[in-house]
């Protein structure tokens, strides 16, 4: 059976994660308070988009604007690709059209559906990723700025 935004954010209700379904742009947003993450804002907040594609067989979750690329995107994907070599089911994406670096996840849905423990699950594991990652988008500014005052790396 097809899985629907209906379905997801009753899965939602039940693992007890407050979200907004927009039902205009077909996906739900969900605010989650992070550790070390931060937004692009500054914000310890994550902002989870969770769409259903394939006509109801696939779930997708993001993390939009998860990073800023900084002066040179290439080396912010390219951090990216190893952080997301290192971090099961986890992808990053680059849209240059609106510099935005996001987090990905994708998990087939199959008869059954998607029930609140998965979906609890893929949510948990995007944001644990955004926290991971953070370490190394960091060192990378660091560098990047020892870089911007030296001319050269120290």
């Amino acid at each position: 059976m097809p899985l629907t935004l209906e379905d997801c954010a009753e899965a939602l209700q039940q693992a007890g994660l407050r979200h907004h379904v927009d039902g205009e742009q077909q996906l739900i947003r969900l605010v989650l308070v992070t550790n070390r993450y931060r937004n692009r804002r500054g914000e310890h907040l994550a902002i989870v988009t969770i769409g259903v594609q394939d006509d109801g067989h696939r779930l997708r979750l993001s993390l939009e604007r998860a990073f800023e690329a900084g002066r040179d995107p290439a080396v912010a994907c390219l951090l990216a690709c190893r952080c997301a070599a290192a971090t099961p089911l986890v992808a990053a994406e680059y849209d240059a059209d609106f510099d935005n670096l996001r987090l990905v996840t994708e998990s087939v849905v199959g008869e059954q559906g998607a029930d609140s423990a998965m979906l609890g699950s893929l949510v948990e594991h995007l944001v644990s990723a955004a926290e991971v990652w953070q370490v190394a988008f960091d060192a990378q500014r660091q560098a990047d700025d020892a870089v911007g005052m030296h001319g050269q790396a120290a």
